[in-house]
């Protein structure tokens, strides 16, 4: 069953690489809502891939939302027991029933073909209503000449008697409403980084940025341009899983790497001395995250890893002193915190909130005695980066004989106890199979019952792999893949700077 997904989910990446044509039908798949399965939002994400692989054909492209589309298709799966059916509607944009189908099923086996078949039915009747959708757009007709209303350009929707948001980076529900100025967009950079993150700002006004790939880190000064002013290439049994950064007392900044080597941490701490980096500890046993807890000092912290858990016990904080590390003030976390999905922040009469990304993706706040009182509607982070660790012994489950273990968005607090995290949506995210296309940095703030959006900011135009909030200087940095890797291209990124006012 999991191989035979894997081959959908290829298969889409193909078919999504195809020129769409002018003149075909746009589908948009919608929700599919999963009903007497165990794993109702995979297996939703699932059934969606499915049938927009399937949909996909030389007169029926598949588009990313319903504004773009001629046709929304939805549905329903239900299993009782082994038994299972699916059942689809199709709609144009005036929300008129085109045409319905559904298949039946006496096993799990039997659940790709059918989403085959049902997409057969679909496309069927569709090509039929449409009329032949490849001979042109003169040959189309008429319902489907009529142009498709554009997507709206605001991310929030709001009640018809609010007037529209002037355009900005930033969306703000109409109370904390602001222009928005300034703005600085890189040159395309070589590389498509995973990670960032920012040194210090240096006498003639360059900011210190550091930018890492899987094996890659490289050390850039930015100014009107990003210049590469160092590199290091590590072995190929390591993979950066994590880069951040603290300034000394002295003024030095150490870039601390979190590496992994044949499954067992092997991180490092480098710094700056003139324009090299010079490695000053290593085989490091420690997660590490440089972050502002509940918004006071940056510091940095680390998390061990266990023999059979990833995470084990408790955050600390961390020092250098010379090529050892000094752990002091361990942090209690609830039971799905670790280093890289958590925070904490303080309400306005003083009580100290955890906030953490549960393995969902939903933001949970656990009040001071670690409770659940508050949780999200929607979903936040998501991130393309994993490590990898074997699993013998859940291998007959899994089917696999190593775990991913992916990581997160990071979670930033501000001075003023305002919550910042990342978001990434994407076509499909399918077990370990991810491919996100668009990203945002949402600002938070508790109300004293949830935490409620006080602004984000447009959706990026690629995957967002990192981003870091500057607090000195009010500015946002949005890291984005503009060209994935592949077999010979390191492929690319960009990197853009918003002024948050």
């Amino acid at each position: 069953m999991k191989k035979m997904i894997m081959l959908a989910v290829a298969l889409l990446v193909t078919l999504m690489a195809l020129p769409a044509l002018a003149s075909q039908i746009r589908v948009y798949v919608g929700e599919i809502n999963a009903l007497g399965s165990q794993n109702k939002d995979e297996m939703k994400a699932t059934l969606q891939t499915l049938l927009a692989s399937r949909l996909n054909s030389e007169s029926i492209t598949v588009v990313g939302n319903s504004g773009e589309a001629h046709v929304t298709v939805s549905g329903t799966y239900v299993t009782v027991g082994k038994i299972f059916s699916v059942d689809a509607v199709a709609k144009n944009a005036a929300g008129k029933v085109l045409t319905r189908a559904f298949v039946q099923g006496e096993s799990q086996d039997e659940l790709i073909p059918g989403i085959g078949k049902l997409a057969d039915k679909l496309s069927t009747d569709l090509s039929r209503i449409y009329g032949d959708a490849t001979t042109g757009t003169d040959g189309l007709p008429s319902s489907l000449n009529v142009p498709v209303p554009p997507a709206k350009t605001s991310d929030i929707i709001k009640p018809e008697q609010v007037n529209k948001a002037p355009a900005s980076d930033f969306i703000r529900p109409v109370e904390y409403e602001k222009n928005t100025a300034g703005g600085w967009l890189s040159k395309r950079l070589n590389g498509a980084a995973n990670l960032m993150a920012i040194g210090k700002t240096l006498s003639d006004g360059n900011r210190e940025i550091f930018l890492a790939e899987e094996r890659r880190l490289g050390y850039y000064r930015q100014a009107v341009e990003m210049k590469l002013v160092a590199e290091l290439e590590f072995n190929n049994s390591e993979k950066i899983l994590s880069v951040d950064t603290i300034e000394g007392n002295d003024g030095t900044v150490d870039v601390y790497v979190t590496k992994i080597r044949s499954e067992e941490l092997a991180s490092e701490v480098w710094q700056i001395q003139g324009d090299k980096l010079v490695k000053v500890a290593e085989k490091l046993p420690w997660f590490f995250r440089g972050f502002s807890l509940a918004g006071g000092p940056k510091r940095i912290y680390a998390q061990a890893m266990g023999r059979d858990t990833d995470f084990y016990g408790d955050v600390v904080e961390a020092t250098r002193n010379g090529s050892a590390i000094i752990t002091k003030n361990p942090i209690k976390l609830p039971r799905y915190g670790d280093i890289y999905s958590f925070n904490q922040f303080r309400t306005q009469d003083g009580q100290l909130m955890t906030v953490v990304i549960n393995p969902d993706g939903y933001l949970v706040v656990y009040d001071q005695e670690m409770k659940e009182i508050w949780r999200s509607n929607d979903k936040f982070g998501g991130s393309a980066l994993y490590f990898q660790r074997e699993d013998s012994a859940n291998v007959r489950v899994t089917g696999e004989k190593f775990r991913w273990i992916f990581m997160n968005q990071r979670v930033q607090v501000t001075s003023k106890g305002e919550v910042l995290v990342g978001k990434n949506d994407g076509f499909w995210v399918l077990g370990n199979a991810r491919s996100y296309k668009r990203g945002a940095v949402f600002c938070l703030a508790w109300n004293g019952s949830s935490l409620e959006e006080k602004w984000h900011t447009r959706d990026t135009q690629n995957y967002m792999p990192d981003y870091a909030f500057d607090e000195a200087k009010n500015e946002l940095l949005i890291l984005q893949t503009v060209q994935r890797p592949g077999i010979s291209t390191r492929g690319a990124s960009s990197l853009s700077i918003k002024k948050v006012e």
